[in-house]
C-alpha cells in the first residue's frame, strides 16, 4: 500500500532550477494538477531505485525508545527474496517468459531500445519489480484477498457502516448512568462526537441485553481521525458495563503501543469511573515484573492498560488471570498489528481461549474492539484477531473502501509549500521567515525526519528568532530527550505556551496530545501516508479548526507528496502555498543566517 520513500539527493543532482512565482504568501485552492502528474509520471523510472531504498520499517519499539536515528531505519522490501543455488526446473519453464525480460533488462543500451520495439507485453514489465528475482504478484487486499488461509469471512470488510465527521449528539440523549454524564461534564464533554455516536449507538443496547439474557455478540472495529474522539468512544460504555460489578477481576485489557499512550488512557480512566470503586493498573517497565506481579495479585484490577509486549511478559509469568475477561481493546491498532513482539496477539488469544472453564456455561467469549485512525484491511493480519461476527465502522464522509482507510480530520486544512530544489540550502531560513511573515509564532508542531535533524533544527530556529529580535522559545522532543518526566515537563510548558514551537519526530509523535495545537509543519516529508495522517492528526481535534502545511522541494519532493495526498481520504481539496522567496528573504536575513550556521559550527566542534 504505501509508495516508496523518495531520496531527495536524488534530486539534487539533477541539477533542478528553482521557479519563484507569485507575490508574498498567496493560497491558491486546487486539486493537485495534471502537470503535477505528469512531473510525478516522467520521474518514477529514474527515481524508483532511491525510492525502494528509502522505505521505512513500520515496527515499533514497545517500550521506552532508545536513541537512534530513524534515518537508519530503511529496509529494502525487495531484498525479501533469497536467491537459491536451485530452482525449480517446473518453475523456470512456467516463468520463462518473465525471466526473459529480465534477462533483457540487465543487457546493454541498445537491447533496450530493441525492447521498447516489443510493444505492448514489455510494457506491462515494470523494471524495478525484477529485483533480483521476478515473482508473480499477490492479489491486492484492495480486493479483499489475501493468501488463501485468511480469504474467508471477510465479507464484513465490504460492508462497513458509514458515519458523517460532522455529527454531534448530547450525551444525555444516550442511555448513560447519572455519574458518567456527570464526570463527562467535569471534563468538559456535553456532546458526543460522531465515532463515540456510533460505538455507544452499537454497545448500548447490547450492553442492556445481556443483563437480562447474557449472549455473544460481535466484535467491532472502527477507522476515525486522530483526535475524533476514539478514546472516549470505548470507554464510556465498558465503564458502563462494569460498574455494578461486585467481586473485582481482570475484565478489561486496554492494549496501545506506547508508554505515553499508557499514561493518557488511564487519567481519562481515573476521570470518567470517579464515583465507582473499579480498580484500574497501568502496566509499563517501571518496576520489575515481579514487583508488579506482587501487586496484580494484592489488589487485583478490573481493567488492565498495557502494551502488548508487556502484557506478554505477565501471560508467561503467570501474573493475569483471564478466566474473567469481557472485552479486549486494541487502540491504536494499525501499530500493533504491525508489531510482532514475542507473537503477542497468538499469545494472547491462546492465554484467553486456555482460561474459559467449560463448567461455566454462562462463559461468553471475549468481545474485540479494535481503533485506528489508519484501519488496515489486510486479511492476515485482521485474521490474526480471530473476530467474531465483526462489525466495521468508518468515520468519513467518502464511502469508499481502499487497501488502507486513511482519513484527516474533516476539520484539517492541508497546504503544500512547493519550491525549487536549489532552495533547500536555506530551508530553516525560508521556515523561520515563513512563520514570521503568517504570525505562526506559537501553538506549532513542527515534524523533522530525525534526532539530528530536530535538534539541529531547534538551534537554528533559536538562533535565528534571536537574530531577528523575536523573543520565541523553542523545544523539541525525540529519542534521545524522551524519559517521562522530561517529555512531561516540555510538552506541559507547551501546552501552557511557555514553549511556543516543538519540534519533534516521528517514533514519538503520536504520544502528543495537546488540545491547543493550532498548526502542524512537515519540514520533512514522511515516509508513508500512515504517518502523514498520524502527523497533522496532532492538529484538528475533537472538531477544532487546524492548519497542516507540508514542505517540498524540487520535483521529486512534490511527486512524493502527491502520492501521500492521493492515499488519503479527505473532505477537501489540498491548497498550495505560493511563496515568492526573494521577496520573503532579503540580503540581511541570509546574512544573519550564515552567522547562526557558523555559530552552530563552532558548537559542534567543542
Amino acid at each position: 500500500m504505501f509508495s516508496q520513500r523518495y531520496d531527495p539527493l536524488a534530486e539534487e543532482n539533477n541539477g533542478s532550477r528553482p521557479a519563484d512565482s507569485g507575490f508574498g504568501v498567496s493560497l491558491k485552492k486546487r486539486k493537485l494538477s495534471d502537470d503535477e502528474s505528469s512531473d510525478e509520471e516522467e520521474e518514477e523510472e529514474e527515481t524508483d531505485e532511491s525510492e525502494h531504498e528509502s522505505s521505512q520499517d513500520e515496527d515499533i519499539n514497545e517500550e521506552e525508545p532508545e536513541e537512534e536515528d530513524e534515518d537508519t531505519n530503511k529496509v529494502d522490501d525487495n531484498m525479501e527474496i533469497d536467491l537459491q543455488p536451485e530452482v525449480d526446473p517446473d518453475y523456470i519453464h512456467k516463468h520463462q517468459a518473465i525471466f526473459n525480460k529480465f534477462k533483457q533488462s540487465t543487457e546493454s543500451e541498445t537491447i533496450e531500445q530493441d525492447k521498447e520495439e516489443d510493444g505492448e507485453e514489455d510494457a506491462n514489465i515494470e523494471q524495478h519489480s525484477l529485483v533480483p528475482l521476478p515473482q508473480p504478484a499477490l492479489p491486492r487486499d484492495r480486493k479483499l484477498s489475501s493468501v488463501s488461509t485468511h480469504t474467508k469471512n471477510l465479507d464484513w470488510l465490504t460492508k462497513p457502516q458509514y458515519a458523517s465527521p460532522l455529527d454531534k449528539k448530547a450525551f444525555t440523549d444516550f442511555k448513560l448512568s447519572s455519574f458518567m454524564i456527570k464526570n463527562l461534564e467535569k471534563m468538559g464533554f456535553t456532546e458526543a462526537f460522531s465515532v463515540q455516536i456510533s460505538v455507544l449507538n452499537m454497545m448500548l443496547p447490547e450492553i442492556e441485553a445481556q443483563k437480562l439474557k447474557p449472549d455473544r455478540v460481535g466484535d467491532i472495529l472502527v477507522n476515525a481521525s486522530t483526535g475524533s474522539g476514539k478514546t472516549l468512544a470505548y470507554l464510556s460504555p465498558i465503564i458502563e458495563s462494569l460498574y455494578r460489578r461486585v467481586v473485582p477481576r481482570v475484565r478489561v485489557i486496554i492494549l496501545v503501543p506506547t508508554k505515553p499512550l499508557i499514561n493518557q488512557v488511564k487519567s481519562t480512566l481515573l476521570q470518567l469511573s470517579s464515583g465507582t470503586n473499579l480498580q484500574i493498573a497501568a502496566l509499563k517497565n517501571d518496576v520489575s515484573i515481579n514487583d508488579e506481579k506482587d501487586l496484580l495479585t494484592k489488589s487485583v484490577p478490573d481493567i488492565i492498560v498495557s502494551t502488548p509486549g508487556r502484557l506478554v511478559e505477565h501471560l508467561l509469568n503467570d501474573s493475569i488471570n483471564l478466566s474473567s475477561l469481557q472485552y479486549l481493546i486494541i487502540d491504536e491498532a494499525d501499530r500493533l498489528l504491525n508489531q510482532s513482539f514475542q507473537n503477542w496477539s497468538n499469545v494472547l488469544l491462546d492465554k484467553i481461549d486456555s482460561q474459559i472453564n467449560i463448567a461455566e456455561v454462562w462463559k461468553l467469549s471475549v468481545q474485540k474492539l479494535v481503533f485506528s485512525a489508519t484501519l488496515t484491511t489486510d486479511a492476515g493480519k485482521l485474521s490474526s484477531l480471530k473476530f467474531y461476527n465483526p462489525r466495521l465502522i468508518i468515520v468519513n464522509d467518502s464511502k469508499q473502501l481502499v487497501n488502507e482507510i486513511f482519513t484527516v480530520p474533516v476539520t484539517l486544512s492541508e497546504f503544500k509549500i512547493h519550491l525549487g530544489v536549489a532552495k533547500n540550502s536555506l530551508k530553516p531560513l525560508i521556515l523561520t521567515k515563513f512563520l514570521i511573515s503568517t504570525n505562526k509564532l506559537s501553538n506549532v508542531l513542527i515534524f523533522t525526519k530525525s534526532n539530528e535533524s530536530s535538534i539541529r533544527l531547534t538551534e537554528l530556529l533559536t538562533s535565528l528568532f534571536q537574530k531577528l529580535s523575536i523573543n520565541l522559545k523553542i523545544a523539541f522532543i525525540n529519542s534521545t530527550n524522551n524519559r517521562t518526566s522530561i517529555r512531561s515537563k516540555i510538552l506541559k510548558q507547551f501546552s501552557n505556551q511557555e514553549v511556543n514551537i516543538l519540534i519533534t519526530t516521528d517514533l514519538i509523535a503520536r504520544g502528543i496530545d495537546v488540545a491547543s495545537i493550532t498548526d502542524v509543519i512537515n519540514y520533512d516529508l514522511p515516509n508513508s501516508s500512515r504517518e502523514y495522517v498520524h502527523r497533522v492528526g496532532r492538529t484538528a481535534r475533537a472538531n477544532q479548526v487546524g492548519y497542516a502545511y507540508s514542505f517540498c522541494f524540487g520535483k521529486g519532493e512534490n511527486s512524493w507528496f502527491n502520492k501521500l495526498a492521493h492515499e488519503v481520504s479527505r473532505s477537501k481539496e489540498v491548497e498550495n502555498v505560493d511563496l515568492n522567496v526573494k521577496e520573503l528573504i532579503s540580503d540581511r536575513d541570509e546574512e544573519i543566517y550564515q552567522q547562526a550556521l557558523h555559530e552552530l559550527q563552532q558548537q559542534a566542534k567543542k
